[in-house]
């Protein structure tokens, strides 16, 4: 695990304290499991990161030492021709 921090208001730190003594389970389980529940109602899964970056499987490997060719030249459709 990696231990971090975080600033919450009194109010929610406070709720946070009086949820986590009455469900039993310590402060920190109760935020990780906040946290959990957040990722799967985005629906962000660990398998799924590269479309957060713009990776896509496929395609040209040497975009980025072609960057102009794809993006003004022929590599482009949109420009192809011009």
């Amino acid at each position: 695990m990696i231990r971090t921090q975080v600033y919450l208001p009194e109010d929610v730190h406070r709720d946070l304290k009086l949820l986590a003594k009455t469900e039993g389970v310590n402060f920190s389980t109760l935020v990780r499991q906040g946290a959990e529940e957040i990722i799967k109602k985005k629906k962000i899964r660990k398998k799924d990161w590269r479309k957060l970056v713009g990776v896509i499987k496929g395609g040209s490997r040497d975009v980025s030492s072609k960057i102009d060719y794809y993006l003004y030249g022929e590599g482009n459709p949109k420009w192809a021709g011009r």
